[in-house]
């Protein structure tokens, strides 16, 4: 049973449910393939956290309904990777790199060492992270 909406956004909404899960439902199937898929890459790797932040793991997803089950984690947190890219970094100019850098270091602040730790961390068994925000990445 959903219990309270935990998010949403472009590509679907999260919801919490009464097992201390959160299931989050999308809008296009693509979206949900990428989520779907970088969860099978971190169930599959054993990957839970990256540089001390909370990773939630997959409990359950319907290729159906376009939805996955995941467990709700505390902060220091990643969450939300319909946006990531498995095994390349997504298709950017160098221009395009450097503006993405510059709005993730206003965003951030003095966590933005932290946060590309973090992103280094993913790297490491080939996820890019892409939507990178306050929210998506909890520091606090």
């Amino acid at each position: 049973m959903m219990e309270k909406r935990l998010g949403f956004g472009a590509q679907g909404e999260v919801q919490s449910t009464n097992r201390q899960s959160a299931v989050k439902a999308f809008d296009r199937i693509e979206h949900y393939l990428r989520e779907r898929d970088v969860y099978f890459r971190f169930r599959d790797r054993g990957f839970h956290a990256a540089a001390g932040f909370n990773v939630p793991r997959l409990i359950d997803y319907d290729d159906e309904l376009w939805v996955v089950e995941m467990e709700i984690v505390r902060p220091p947190f990643v969450v939300d990777f319909a946006g990531a890219y498995l095994d390349h970094p997504p298709p950017f100019s160098d221009e395009e790199w450097q503006e993405w850098e510059t709005e993730r270091i206003e965003l951030f602040g003095d966590d933005w060492d932290q946060v590309k730790l973090v992103m280094a961390s993913f790297r490491r068994i080939k996820v890019y992270l892409n939507d990178v925000k306050p929210g998506n990445v909890t520091v606090r």
